[in-house]
């Protein structure tokens, strides 16, 4: 059972992700205190575990403030993305695969196989497919034994909001195309198709872009909760 620390930074950042507060619009301790009936502890350290994940920012003798990030931000994050991803995959269908690497990858994409078979999208589902999936791109990345290529995509990857929005509005039917990408990425790279490998990596990681947009950009345009009002000193 999640304790009521847990429950309540849960709390905070599913309205963070579902886009109810505005970005910029500041957080008030005592007030989210008395909108959620808890004490100021819990808030606190909801807080500060939020800004840590990137979706609040800290200002000196403000406090938390909601961090702006709109559609065109990972409209811009992905442009770049699918580039990086698509170079990865041509360097590796140049130079080919090890076998370590080769095998790595067939073992993902049998593991992927099977879990295909699920006929809901479930919490057991989305944290198999999301392992599956960091391990398929992580060793591309790796096998491309450029590094500075991995130090970009790496931190393309690693931004908190993204990680956060990544699966939310997964299926299985997302997952099955997801999973056929990478098996076509797989089968040019072995086949040492340098162009196809590229713009089909690129692709695929346009379109899971394109799929966050999509959601974010109709959030922008709801009207957002309005925060609590700070109080007077």
């Amino acid at each position: 059972m999640a304790t009521r620390g847990v429950s309540v930074t849960n709390k905070l950042r599913e309205a963070l992700l579902e886009g109810e507060y505005t970005g910029g619009t500041r957080l008030n301790e005592v007030d989210l205190a008395d909108s959620l009936a808890v004490s100021r502890t819990p808030i606190r350290a909801a807080l500060s575990t939020l800004a840590a994940e990137g979706l609040l920012e800290y200002r000196p003798n403000s406090g938390y403030a909601v961090k702006t990030f709109g559609a065109k931000d990972i409209e811009g994050i992905y442009t770049v993305r699918a580039n990086l991803e698509g170079l990865g995959a041509r360097l590796v269908a140049q130079q080919g695969l090890s076998d370590v690497h080769r095998g790595l990858l067939h073992k993902v994409l049998m593991d992927s196989e099977d879990l295909q078979t699920a006929q809901d999208w479930n919490e057991e589902v989305a944290d198999g497919w999301r392992d599956l999936n960091d391990r398929f791109h992580n060793t591309l990345i790796e096998a491309s034994g450029n590094s500075h290529l991995a130090m970009m995509l790496r931190k393309s990857r690693a931004i908190p909001l993204l990680n956060q929005l990544k699966f939310r509005w997964f299926d299985v039917a997302t997952m099955a195309r997801a999973h056929d990408d990478h098996s076509q990425i797989f089968a040019a790279i072995t086949g040492g198709q340098v162009v196809r490998a590229e713009s089909i990596a690129a692709e695929h990681v346009y379109r899971s872009g394109q799929r966050i947009i999509e959601h974010w950009r109709k959030m922008d345009t709801r009207k957002p909760v309005v925060a609590p009002k700070a109080r007077a000193a």
